[in-house]
Formats: C-alpha cells, sequence, structure tokens
C-alpha cells in the first residue's frame, strides 16, 4: 500500500511539473517580443526604464527588449532595416531619415520644447559672450545642433557673422568632458546636469525651454511600414509609456523613479535627485504625449537649409498621432491620472 502511495505521489508531482512547465511556456509565448531601443543614456529615457522595470510591456502582453544604441543616425538605419520596431530618439533624426524616404514617423511626443540648457565655462557671462567661441554638439546636423542653432536664431546671432564656431564633440557626456577639458566653451546638456556642472563651476547661459521656442526634443518613433504590419503591438508600447509617464509624474512613486534613474545612470545620490525633478517635470507636463505640428515644423525648417529633401516634406509625412488619440479618446490617459488621484 505504502508503494503504491508512492507511485501515485509521483505521477501527481510529474503531473503537476508538466503543468507549470506548460503554464510557463504558454505564459512566454502570450508575450509579443518587440526591440525598442533609446540613443543616449540621459535621465529622459526614464520613460522607457520605467515601464521595463515597473512590468507595464508584460502588462500589456509584450516581452520588451529596451537596448542602447547611441546615436539617432544609427537608430533611423536600424529602424529602417526592421532591426528595432520602435526607438526613443530625438526629433531630429526622424526628420532626416523621412526626407530619405524611410517611412519613419513619429508616434509620441516625450518631450514637447527645448528641453536644453546651455552651458559655458566661466569665462562666457553670457549669450552675448559666445561670438567667436566654439560650441560643442553631437555633429553636424544633429538634434543638439538644431537645439543650438534654433537657440541662437531666437538671439538675434548668426554663426557665421559672429564667428561662432561648431564643434562635433560626439554624446553629451562627451560634451561635458570636452567642456571640462577647455576644447569647448558652450554645450547644450540635459537640464539635470545643470546643478552639478554649476557647482564645477561653469556658467548655466539659459534654461532654453524657458524661451517658448517650438520644438520637437524627444520622441517615440516607428516606421509606416512597421506600424502597418503591428499596430497592435504599437499600441501596447505606447499604452506601457504612457503609464510609465504617469507613474513617474505621481510623488508616492518618487522613491522607485531614483532607484531607476539611479540603477541606470549610475548617478550619485546628488545627481539623482537632480535628474528626478526634472524627469518629473516632463512628465507632468507632457500628460498626454501628443507629437507637435510647430516642434516639428521648427526642426523641418532648420533641416531644409542643409537638406533639399526637407524642404519638400511637411509635418504631415513626420507625425502619426493616432495610436496616443486612440488611448486619449477611449479614456485611458485620464483614467491612469484619476486611479493615482483615487478618484
Amino acid at each position: 500500500m505504502m508503494g503504491l502511495n508512492l507511485k501515485i505521489a509521483g505521477k501527481v508531482i510529474q503531473m503537476i511539473f508538466v503543468g507549470l512547465v506548460l503554464w510557463t511556456a504558454a505564459s512566454a509565448w502570450a508575450q509579443e517580443k518587440i526591440t525598442i531601443s533609446y540613443s543616449a543614456l540621459s535621465p529622459s529615457v526614464v520613460s522607457l526604464w520605467i515601464p521595463h522595470e515597473e512590468g507595464f510591456f508584460k502588462k500589456y502582453g509584450l516581452n520588451a527588449e529596451i537596448i542602447l544604441i547611441e546615436s539617432g543616425s544609427l537608430t533611423s538605419q536600424a529602424l529602417a532595416a526592421g532591426e528595432i520596431g520602435i526607438a526613443h530618439n530625438a526629433g531630429a533624426p526622424a526628420i532626416i531619415a523621412n526626407a530619405s524616404g524611410s517611412g519613419e514617423t513619429i508616434i509620441m511626443g516625450l518631450i514637447n520644447g527645448l528641453e536644453y540648457s546651455l552651458v559655458g565655462t566661466a569665462k562666457v557671462k553670457g549669450m552675448e559672450d559666445l561670438k567667436g567661441k566654439r560650441i560643442g554638439v553631437s555633429r553636424i546636423g544633429s538634434s543638439s545642433h538644431a537645439a543650438v542653432a534654433i537657440a541662437l536664431d531666437h538671439f538675434k546671432m548668426d554663426p557665421s557673422r559672429d564667428k561662432i564656431t561648431f564643434i562635433q564633440a560626439g554624446t553629451m557626456t562627451t560634451r561635458v568632458a570636452s567642456l571640462r577639458a577647455g576644447s569647448i566653451d558652450a554645450t547644450v546638456v540635459d537640464p539635470s546636469f545643470v546643478p552639478f556642472l554649476t557647482r564645477e563651476g561653469f556658467k548655466e547661459l539659459g534654461y532654453l525651454g524657458e524661451m517658448g521656442i517650438p520644438y520637437e526634443h524627444e520622441v517615440l518613433v516607428s516606421t509606416r511600414s512597421y506600424l502597418k504590419q503591428h499596430r497592435d503591438q504599437a499600441l501596447k508600447a505606447v499604452k506601457a509609456v504612457t503609464e510609465g509617464i504617469a507613474f513617474t509624474a505621481q510623488d508616492r512613486n518618487a522613491a522607485e523613479v531614483k532607484r531607476v534613474l539611479s540603477k541606470y545612470l549610475k548617478f550619485d545620490a546628488a545627481k539623482t535627485e537632480d535628474a528626478y525633478k526634472a524627469v518629473k517635470g516632463y512628465a507632468i507636463r507632457d500628460r498626454k504625449p501628443y507629437p507637435t505640428i510647430e516642434g516639428v515644423n521648427a526642426l523641418i525648417r532648420f533641416f531644409a537649409r542643409y537638406n533639399q529633401a526637407v524642404a519638400k516634406i511637411t509635418y504631415a509625412n513626420v507625425i502619426d498621432s493616432t495610436l496616443v488619440e486612440e488611448l486619449d479618446k477611449s479614456g485611458f490617459i485620464d483614467a491612469l491620472y484619476k486611479q493615482a488621484e483615487g478618484k
């Protein structure tokens, strides 16, 4: 009798084990695989890191792989090749790629404004002092180049007339290193970088986000071919990112947002606090993350100076707001905030 009971128990355990394996396999199968990239180690990428860390992608049925491709133009190439489905990128590469016929399109406006701070060495006291100076940008034709040039236009300054030289100095972290080394006199950085740079003796020349300059700073992008084939998948990704924005905007989640920022950026406590203040501000301002016509048009006007193909496109070629619009009209976005507020 004892032997019989052991055999029955063994079969039951075996059945349970097989059931668990099948359940795990079914759960993994149910999650759609998607690769989403980001192009810089910047606090603003918290709009991807939060939904990844908090399980929002999984919540909406996505097995999301989040990867770094440290270049806006390389990101556009990966999108065009179908190597990634969606990307967190600057608005500028989307304009250039779209003009070349890639079909790249902006599906979310994550930061709809010129969210850069212009920082210089201690010798640069104000905007007028930029005359004859070297300004570091990622590369000529990049988002940082566009941002600086548009800001100079705003202040009625002309690089040729005022002998301002643009230096191709790479990513934001390498531009900061160039500033420290004295090989450039000024550059643009994420506002969260400003407090620790000013503590080192550098001068903030202006937070460009306060100047009301239209600009599509950071966006979520895809391609029209991908959206045609995988619209439901893209909608799920937009849902997860939108929930991540709502999560970041809430005071009660401050500790968790700071943990995520510290994990990915390797910042100390002071820098993490600065980064948190910046990203919370983005989240509050862009509660409904529509891309803006004005911001895209500003980029088109800038790049049309250098690229005839850009002069032939309009914002309608670049923007697809239908995913955000669907979530907005369905009440999904408002519901996220009502739940947070206990309504």
